[in-house]
């Protein structure tokens, strides 16, 4: 197994951001990203949160319960992420680097 280069993996800083969604979907905020962006769905939350890469296939996305997150998701921008509640005011958070 070989050893991690931290030098080269590593990033000088990182972004992070939180809102609420209903259910009419709206992108992330317009911020460009040097790997990956992960987006977890608030633990209070009563119902889900879609992800999904455009408006039209958000409603159809990955589906978040309460808690949970999606995996790495590798793109240059977050405005590419689009999220869509469930139901009224449901909570979201993102990281990414």
């Amino acid at each position: 197994m070989g050893t991690i280069d931290i030098g080269k993996e590593a990033l000088a800083e990182f972004a992070t951001g939180s809102g609420t969604i209903g259910t009419s979907p709206d992108h992330l905020p317009d911020h460009p990203i040097r790997k990956h962006v992960v987006v977890r769905a608030n633990g209070a939350n009563g119902n889900v949160i879609m992800v999904g890469h455009s408006q039209d296939a958000v409603a159809n996305g990955f589906i978040l319960s309460a808690g949970q997150m999606t995996p790495p998701i590798y793109i240059d921008d977050l405005k590419k992420v689009w999220v869509q509640g469930g139901a009224a005011s449901q909570g979201y958070s993102w990281i990414a680097s």
